[in-house]
């Protein structure tokens, strides 16, 4: 049985080249061993560098392959020494993970509400800003709701009160569905994923640090590749890709390389606007209102749209919709304790759209969910 995915802000369905060179690789790693196979496929591993960054905009040297974006931004806080006096801003979208990192490390941090509209509200964000701000965090679209944010608006603010103040973007869900131009934004820090709209292989994901932080970080994590060995002491590589260790998949890192490619070939204005326009259909479609409620603005959506339907539960739902062929998802508190908190809300149903996906299939969407509030 096919599925059709509108889970894709969880994990996209590669292409079929992307799982094509990675088999292709790891056969050649079976005949020929690891290492002759990496250096056999340095050239198209290393497209991986190239690629990012002429989707984001930023420097090669900039960018750092890991394996998730748990870990991109896990390594860079613990790269970074606080006082007890600093603070992190963050967001009540702010995803679990993230929120948990600040925990472990125990940052004092203040929250942000996004106002009705899933906007940032800059008077508040200037209001909360003091001296003792080191960085503030913010997700360009959340993992439990869609509304996309004018990360642009936010980091001139940020900037203009004090250039010092270290702008930690969280794209997972934005980089491989929205145009992303790091200078514009004006963020220090991007982290993202590769198996989400990038449709590249899980256990993958990058970092980008602005040239400028590369002599600010300690990274946590240090080996031979990363870190200097001289007369008993070390020196960090700060050049290239300061949080790589040198162990890692490079059959993996040669999936998301293609995966990329794949995107940057398509064109990224393009794919926005496929994506933007199954998300408008669903929301355009006159569902009652006392029966369906949707949580996204209608006027910042992205591919991600969350509901919840009166007298299902989520699972329900989600179980319903997976009987008829659809993949979806759950978000909960806890991959957002502020915002489900704020909305009063236990959960929401997640269905999230890509290029790839098809207005045929959006029309199914709607009539099983049809099916469902008026079967009831």
């Amino acid at each position: 049985m096919g599925y059709i995915n509108f889970n894709n802000a969880g994990s996209s369905f590669p292409e079929k080249s992307t799982l094509s060179i990675v088999k292709k690789y790891l056969e050649n790693e079976k005949s020929i061993g690891g290492y002759l196979a990496e250096s056999k496929y340095k050239k198209e591993i290393n497209r991986f560098y190239t690629q990012l960054s002429k989707l984001i905009n930023s420097k090669v040297s900039e960018i750092s392959f890991l394996q998730s974006s748990t870990h991109a931004l896990n390594f860079f806080i613990n790269s970074i020494n606080f006082s007890k006096n600093e603070n992190v801003i963050i967001f009540d979208n702010e995803y679990g993970s993230n929120y948990l990192n600040l925990l472990n490390k125990k940052i004092n941090h203040k929250v942000c509400n996004l106002e009705q509209n899933g906007q940032v509200s800059l008077t508040d964000l200037q209001r909360k800003i003091d001296k003792n701000t080191k960085m503030i965090f913010l997700c360009h679209i959340a993992s439990q709701c869609g509304d996309l944010i004018n990360v642009e608006e936010v980091g001139r603010l940020i900037k203009k009160i004090n250039k010092n103040i270290i702008f930690v973007l969280d794209a997972c869900q934005s980089i491989g569905q929205k145009e992303i131009d790091v200078k514009k934004i004006k963020c220090d820090i991007l982290f993202g994923s590769g198996r989400k709209y990038l449709r590249g292989p899980r256990g993958t994901g990058f970092i980008y640090l602005n040239s400028n932080l590369k002599n600010k970080i300690n990274p946590s994590l240090l080996d031979i590749k990363n870190a200097l060995i001289k007369n008993n002491s070390y020196k960090i590589k700060t050049k290239n890709y300061p949080f790589e260790t040198f162990e890692h998949s490079p059959a993996l890192k040669l999936g998301l390389s293609n995966a990329i490619y794949q995107i940057n070939k398509i064109g990224i204005r393009k794919i926005e606007k496929k994506i933007r326009d199954l998300s408008f259909f669903l929301r355009s479609y006159p569902f009652d209102p006392k029966k369906i409620k949707f949580y996204e603005n209608i006027n910042f959506l992205s591919g991600i749209n969350t509901f919840s339907i009166k007298g299902f539960s989520s699972s329900e739902v989600s179980d319903f919709l997976l009987n008829k062929g659809i993949l979806t998802s759950i978000s909960n508190n806890q991959t957002s304790m502020h915002y489900f908190k704020k909305k009063k809300i236990k959960d929401v149903i997640r269905v999230s759209f890509h290029y790839y996906n098809s207005l045929r299939e959006v029309k199914f969407l709607i009539k099983c969910l049809i099916d469902l509030i008026e079967n009831k």
